[in-house]
This record gives structure tokens, sequence and C-alpha cells, in this order.
């Protein structure tokens, strides 16, 4: 993309309003919590200087979540960007080191992908040659097969593909413990709100099990050591 990437590639926030995903989800209550992940987001993609658009409910469209976010990306590529990075705001341990090192390697023409424990993906990059809006839609997607069958589609397309660490997102109580005891890098007050969230007695580590069995690892990590790339 050249020297003058940083103009031609832009951020897509894809993560509904914390009205919404209150309803949407429970937490114990706290709609707070959803306010605080959207500064965090909005605070990482103001860091990154890129052009970037929010899409929550209002500008989504679709019947379902695989036609809502493939049509978010198909949108912000028919304005003329020639990359796009995805990121929704339920990974609240997403860093501006991911953001970053997404951006270099799109800007060199390379796909990115940030898998999540769960079996989907925190990060999407993707130059606009790589994009197919029937492939997209093919995806299994709110499946733990989304990250292997996006990562098959993208080698396919794109051999040049990069993987970033692997991270926790925040769909349940149990994510909530996951982070709690794993992530160190989570700003203050998200932290303060998941702890009271926190059911006693909780554990991790079906959760890792899960993790590894989707994306065929049998390692054992040490508490507080960052997760090793997949």
């Amino acid at each position: 993309m050249g020297s003058e990437g940083r103009k031609h590639i832009a951020l897509l926030i894809f993560a509904l309003s914390p009205e919404a995903q209150h309803q949407q989800k429970n937490l114990g209550g706290e709609k707070g919590l959803y306010e605080l992940l959207n500064q965090h987001t909005l605070k990482l993609a103001k860091t990154l200087g890129l052009p970037y658009f929010h899409f929550t409910e209002k500008e989504q469209e679709g019947k379902n979540f695989g036609e809502r976010y493939t049509h978010a990306i198909k949108k912000i590529f028919s304005m003329g960007y020639d990359g796009i990075i995805t990121i929704g705001n339920d990974t609240p341990a997403l860093g501006n080191e991911q953001l970053q090192k997404a951006y270099k390697n799109l800007k060199t023409g390379k796909s990115v992908l940030g898998p999540s424990l769960d079996g989907g993906f925190y990060l999407l990059a993707i130059p606009k040659a790589v994009f197919s809006e029937e492939a997209f839609l093919s995806i299994s997607w709110n499946s733990p097969q989304v990250f292997r069958q996006m990562q098959r589609y993208l080698q396919k397309r794109n051999e040049s593909l990069c993987v970033l660490s692997a991270l926790g997102d925040l769909d349940s109580l149990s994510d909530a413990v996951l982070l709690l005891d794993r992530y160190i890098n989570i700003p203050y007050g998200i932290k303060k709100v998941l702890a009271k969230t926190r059911p006693n007695g909780e554990k991790i580590t079906t959760l890792f099990a899960s993790y590894y069995s989707i994306h065929g690892h049998n390692r054992i990590l040490n508490r507080g050591s960052p997760l090793l790339p997949v």
C-alpha cells in the first residue's frame, strides 16, 4: 500500500451501543461496564490515528451477525479504503500493541487475525482485494469454528497471514473470571466493575481447556504470562 498507506486504511469498530449490549448480555446488571468498554475502544482508535467508524445497531444492516458484519466491511471498502482493521469492544485486554502490529502488517499487504479463546477472533485486518462478500457470509458465525474458517480462507486468498496472540473476550460471567485472573493490562475501571460480577468459586481451567481443544494446543500456561501466538 506504499508510504501513504495510513490514508488508505480505516478502522471499523463493530459493537453495539452500551444500552443494547446491556440488554443482550447478562453480566450482573452492570450497564456502566459497556460504557467503559466503549470508552476504552474509542481511546485505542484515536491513539492509532486512522480514520475510524463505529457501527452500532443503528448503522448495522442484516438479519444476523454474519450479514451485519459483512455489510459493515463492504460499506467501508465502498468509501474508497484499500484496507480495513476490524475490532469489537468486548476484548478489554486489547491494546495499542496489537493494533499497531495489525496496521504495520496490513500496510505491507498481509492479512491479520487475532484469535479469541472461544474460537472466534477479536481482530481482523485485510486488504480490499482479499474481501469476498460471498465467502464471509459462508462463515459459521457465532460458532467455535469462526477463527479456523476465516484462517483457512485468508491463507487461501493471501499466503501472508499474521496471527496475533490470543485474547479473551467478554460474553459471560465465566469470561469475566478469566479476564480478571489472566490479564494485567485491562484498564482499572473495567477491572473494578468486572470484580463485582465475579461469581464465587468460579474456575477458569475449563475455559482454557476449551480454547486449546478448539485451537489444537495442549500447553499449560503460567498465570500472568502472555498467551503464545497460535
